[in-house]
């Protein structure tokens, strides 16, 4: 019965969950397929434009860059989620990359956003993974669920129709020349679109966590899947759980 509760909070506040994928990546699609079922979520695969079928007409949407083929691929499948739920007309959508790994307490964390997405304006975008970033002393210190900040990675993260329909006009009048994170936020402070970050994580990314091996990032090809994994948990440590403590300590002694 709880199962069913939240597939309809879901279902009721998020109009499609998108994930992002390749043909042949079958292990992540194995992956995800068992994410998605086992959270009973609903959902829609992108597979367009995968290396093998990009044509000369869709790669001219991009300028003069240092992108290599597999980013720009993964640029197109962001677009074209963005394109399908403009498309239904959808409100919300929630889009995954397929390496994402969900917390354990997905859905009651959601919930949480979802509450809080009811206070906002239109034109929002909402990061939900990031554990491992580094963030501003604020972040601690910030009451509610959100926290103001540009998107950091894009392996989850919930557009509305407002945020989609202005980033499909910034499309029309400029070349991509950034990878799908970086150009959302980009394309997003040119538009004045808001983001935020939920405080508790709900997404980590299998490829740092060490689940796979990162098909984009050349930084962490360059060490050991020991060095990558060891590294991740350190920073989740320093960066969340010990500044946390630290920036709040500093706070309650300043107030004191």
């Amino acid at each position: 019965m709880q199962n069913i509760y939240k597939q309809r909070l879901l279902h009721s506040h998020i109009d499609q969950v998108y994930v992002l994928s390749v043909k042949s990546f079958k292990d992540r699609i194995t992956h995800i397929k068992d994410q998605m079922s086992r959270y009973g979520i609903p959902f829609v695969f992108i597979f367009d434009y995968d290396i093998p079928q990009l044509s000369r007409s869709e790669l001219k949407v991009f300028g003069e860059s240092q992108l290599a083929m597999a980013q720009k691929s993964l640029v197109l499948k962001h677009i074209q989620a963005w394109k399908d739920a403009l498309k239904h007309h959808h409100q919300h959508v929630l889009i995954f990359e397929d390496d994402v790994i969900l917390d354990k307490n997905f859905h009651e964390k959601l919930e949480k956003i979802i509450q809080a997405i009811k206070a906002l304006p239109q034109d929002f975008l909402i990061f939900l993974g990031g554990g491992d970033t580094k963030v501003p002393d604020r972040f601690f210190l910030t009451q509610g669920p959100l926290v103001e900040l540009p998107l950091a990675t894009a392996e989850g993260y919930i557009v509305d129709l407002a945020s989609i329909k202005k980033r499909m006009q910034w499309l029309k009048t400029h070349k991509i020349i950034l990878p799908a994170d970086h150009l959302i936020v980009k394309i997003d402070q040119d538009n004045k679109t808001s983001h935020y970050w939920s405080k508790e994580p709900l997404v980590e990314q299998g490829s740092v966590t060490g689940k796979f091996i990162t098909k984009l990032d050349q930084h962490r090809l360059k060490h050991s899947k020991f060095f990558n994994v060891l590294r991740y948990h350190w920073n989740k440590i320093q960066r969340r759980k010990l500044r946390s403590f630290i920036v709040k300590l500093k706070y309650y002694l300043r107030k004191k």
